[in-house]
């Protein structure tokens, strides 16, 4: 609302016009900014506490993409053990394949190029035991290869393991954020509906109070003529 010049010379200034002009200008700037507190003169304490919760969202936010990325690399981690106990199956059939009496020890070479193809494709094959398949002993290549299948099935629970802890505390940091971020918008926010109603009491105050600091200002006027 445009506010006619008053000249606070010609007599001292009106105490209420000057507090309502004030509370005027702290409604406006509230309303025009969404935020309650836009200095510490505001709100020293709710300034300090708003400013507490930020860098506890800032805290939990990191902790989020930590697990988020703990969760991102368990992933890529569990495909890697897939695509090996697939290799793992497949060389385990060819086992069992070879054992059939109808291949010849052509065939039987064939297989075993096939087996040590899948071998080489493992990175952690050594790791593994399953290094040395040999189709010639039946017997002792599926032991190795079973050995190796479960240790594969035992790293692959503990990343599903290592991901559903990310994963739950990853929910906790959110909620976590979602918490203080409310709190936060509490002590800061402007309420509009409460802030608009604040500002028409104001501008009524404002008007009043200048009406009436018109009129003192018109009697002294008529006091000097006479």
């Amino acid at each position: 609302m445009a506010i006619g010049q008053v000249n606070s010379s010609v007599a001292p200034s009106d105490f209420y016009m000057e507090q309502a002009k004030k509370r005027q200008e702290e409604q406006d700037e509230k309303l025009a900014s969404g935020k309650k507190i836009n200095s510490a003169a505001d709100d020293p304490a709710g300034l300090q506490i708003s400013n507490r919760l930020t860098t506890g969202i800032s805290e939990q936010e990191a902790y989020a993409n930590i697990y988020q990325n703990q969760v991102s690399i368990n992933n890529i981690e569990s495909a890697q053990l897939q695509g090996t106990t697939d290799l793992l199956q497949q060389n385990q059939a060819l086992v069992v394949q070879s054992g059939n009496g109808i291949y010849n020890s052509d065939d039987i070479a064939a297989l075993q190029a096939q087996v040590d193809a899948n071998t080489a494709a493992i990175p952690n094959a050594g790791d593994l035991g399953v290094d040395n398949i040999d189709l010639n002993d039946p017997a002792t290549a599926q032991a190795a290869l079973q050995g190796g299948q479960q240790t594969t099935d035992a790293n692959q629970a503990q990343l599903g393991a290592s991901s559903n802890a990310a994963e739950s505390a990853y929910r906790s940091t959110q909620a976590a954020i979602e918490a203080q971020s409310a709190a936060r918008s509490r002590i800061l926010d402007t309420n509009y509906a409460q802030s608009t109603s604040q500002q028409a009491q104001n501008d009524a105050l404002l008007q009043s109070s200048i009406q009436s600091y018109q009129q003192q200002l018109a009697a002294k006027n008529v006091e000097k003529l006479i």
